[in-house]
């Protein structure tokens, strides 16, 4: 499962989707142990309002509640979904080994293909870019193809797709006939898998969990993906050591198998949505556009994470460059400090759930910000001295932690707010946007750091970081508190 806002969210809150909506209603929320209720004002779509039809992404949503008290106070904590479902288990589970086995591919592949194939650079960076090239072709359409199935039949079959086509490269370099264009053909079909995958698991955690455990959801799958980051890179390199590259990604393939075994666990079967007898691929596209573009909140934060997508890629190839080439720091040190931004990564995870109950959606969001946005200056004073390491190690830890975090907040409010029925084009519209950055920030950094230097780079890229605040300090999200339970609602 993919996690994507590598940013990636108490207060009198008031959530405003639609500039009309129709009558409210009220519930009372219970607290723990008999305490007094809150009574919050929710505005839903009625059975005859238009938001229950052609829109049903238009909801308003008032809460009263005081500045933290946002699930917090009286209110009995929910139990952790590790002890609650057997079926959250087994899908973390088999994510967990996922996210290693994928790691050991990106690491393997580039390098098999320049150590036994015997490929240019070019060729290489041919490779990267068929990979991606689904990452910008695919979301909208397989967001509409995903939407009305359900999620986990889809990723079973694209964890034994991506098993059966990774084997390959192994079988191909025994049999001696592998050939440059078979790892083409695996890198963009393999990519494809990777995209369909991914917004089929986003988009099945809401309908697995209550949506209480939500962020305690979100923070275990962003740890998994840390874990991943972290150990992942190093333990392909042992294995490769060990096996040599081919053999290598026989590791990675049944780490597919697992996850598609794990998946195949769960009990929980879901209810799909019918597609609407009127509504053709265009309406389908326009509907997924408006989950993200037509809800302030969710708007909000697709620009955030697309302007910081842009600045983490200018900050990571600069620092690259200006640490390794310019400074002659050896990959030693450079391990360390990826290693320290890992470990901040975690811990920012799991930090998140509880400022979510603590601040609420709105303030926790601005929380993190302070840190995955500022901590980067901090890498000024990488200047050759001998506290470079101390100061690199420092930025990455904090602010990865504070990305982590925010990846966790994002993913989680953006699920509470998109009803059932148009999670998946919400996902895929929200990921070809902040995708889309991420690219642009990663070639605009190839040329700055050409034309006018990594230390120059640098120096400017964090500004772009604190730019991605902006969106986050209009009221749509900062005054983002406590969402009411679809169920109560």
């Amino acid at each position: 499962m993919g996690n994507d806002l590598t940013s990636i969210t108490a207060v009198p809150t008031v959530l405003t989707l639609a500039q009309r909506g129709p009558t409210a209603r009220s519930v009372l929320s219970p607290t723990a142990r008999g305490a007094a209720g809150r009574r919050e004002s929710v505005r839903v779509p009625g059975p005859r309002s238009p938001a229950a039809g052609r829109d049903p992404w238009k909801v308003t949503m008032t809460t009263t509640e005081p500045i933290g008290a946002a699930e917090g106070g009286v209110r009995t904590p929910e139990r952790h979904p590790l002890r609650t479902s057997r079926d959250y288990r087994a899908l973390w589970a088999g994510d967990l080994v996922s996210q290693f086995g994928s790691k050991i591919t990106e690491f393997v592949l580039p390098l098999l293909v320049v150590t036994t194939l015997e490929a240019s650079g070019v060729q290489v960076g041919l490779l990267q870019t068929l990979y991606m090239a689904p990452f910008f072709l695919l979301p909208l359409f397989a967001g509409v193809w995903l939407e009305r199935r359900a999620g986990r039949p889809v990723m079973i079959a694209a964890d034994l797709a991506r098993f059966v086509l990774v084997l390959g490269v192994p079988v191909l370099a025994l049999l001696d006939i592998l050939a440059l264009w078979h790892v083409y053909v695996i890198a963009l079909v393999g990519g494809a898998l990777t995209i369909v995958y991914d917004i089929a698991a986003t988009s099945y955690l809401p309908r697995l969990l209550p949506e209480r455990q939500l962020p305690a959801a979100n923070s275990l799958v962003t740890v998994n993906q840390a874990l991943g980051g972290t150990g992942g890179p190093g333990l392909a390199g042992w294995l490769t050591g060990l096996f040599g590259p081919a053999a290598t990604l026989v590791f990675d393939a049944l780490s597919y198998l697992a996850s598609a075994s794990a998946l195949m666990l769960i009990r929980h079967r879901e209810k799909t949505v019918p597609r609407p007898a009127d509504r053709d691929l265009r309406g389908e596209l326009a509907e997924g556009l408006r989950s993200v573009l037509g809800s302030a909140p969710i708007r909000a934060v697709a620009v955030h994470a697309g302007i910081y997508n842009a600045g983490i890629a200018l900050v990571n190839l600069a620092f690259l460059m200006r640490f390794v080439r310019e400074l002659g720091h050896g990959g030693g040190d450079f391990g360390v400090v990826m290693v320290s931004g890992g470990i901040g990564a975690i811990l920012g995870a799991l930090t998140a759930p509880a400022l979510i109950r603590r601040l609420g959606f709105g303030r926790a969001f601005l929380t993190v910000l302070s840190f995955s946005t500022t901590a980067y200056f901090l890498l000024t004073a990488v200047d050759g001295g001998a506290g470079d390491l101390l100061w690199a190690a420092l930025a990455y830890f904090l602010g990865t932690a504070g990305a982590s975090a925010g990846s966790v907040i994002a993913v989680t409010m953006r699920q509470r707010l998109t009803p059932p029925g148009v999670y998946a084009r919400m996902t895929a519209t929200y990921r070809l946007i902040t995708f889309g950055m991420l690219t642009l920030g990663t070639t605009t950094a190839g040329v700055l750091t050409d034309t006018v230097g990594a230390r120059i780079t640098l120096a400017g890229a964090p500004v772009v970081l604190l730019l991605s605040v902006l969106p986050i300090c209009g009221r749509s999200v900062r005054t983002l508190g406590r969402l009411p339970d679809r169920a109560a609602a």
